[in-house]
């Protein structure tokens, strides 16, 4: 059985069952930093493309069922969730290499800038809530207000759906794919 391609280099079929391999792996030690930190296991798809960050204080019952719903309704239902207090944030998000990475809540946004993250072109402190930017180079970032205030006061509810609604411009409806405007 050949495992590499003409010339040497990885078959695209071994190529792609590696990185499969690696962002398993990632989910897998989130999975367990979670667990560790008492915090729900992420949850949808790592090899979606999208990755959401919550803060921990986003991390009840009620707030994970708010998000998975909301993620329904715009058609994100495996868009990959995980959360900002976990160890090594870092090192989690980039290895899974997302074309979107949404920061949930200030708190979140602060902790993803203060990782001084080298190739970032961006903050997401200073975005604007709700409208796309280049985070770095293949990523586009998305600022959203915190979800925990929103499950108790109307006003915050309707900001954070505002700002949450411009994730439709992922979802594969065919018109979009997966690149914000």
């Amino acid at each position: 059985m050949r495992t590499s391609a003409p010339g040497g280099g990885a078959s695209p079929s071994t190529a792609a069952s590696d990185y499969r391999a690696k962002i398993s792996r990632e989910a897998a030690c989130s999975d367990h930093r979670a667990a560790r930190a008492g915090l729900p296991r992420p949850f949808g798809d790592p090899l979606s493309g999208i990755v959401l960050v919550a803060g921990g204080d986003a991390a009840g019952a009620r707030a994970v069922d708010a998000l998975r719903r909301s993620l329904a309704a715009v058609q994100l239902d495996g868009a990959y969730v995980t959360w900002s207090s976990s160890a090594n944030l870092l090192e989690g998000i980039l290895s899974l290499e997302p074309e979107a990475l949404v920061a949930i809540g200030a708190d979140v946004a602060r902790a993803i800038d203060s990782l001084d993250y080298p190739l970032a072109k961006n903050g997401f402190s200073e975005a604007v809530e709700g409208s796309w930017f280049t985070w770095k180079e293949g990523t586009f970032g998305l600022r959203l207000p915190a979800i925990s205030t929103a499950l108790v006061d109307a006003d915050a509810k309707r900001r954070f759906w505002r700002a949450f609604l411009a994730l439709r411009a992922l979802a594969p409806n065919g018109e979009t794919g997966h690149r914000p405007p």
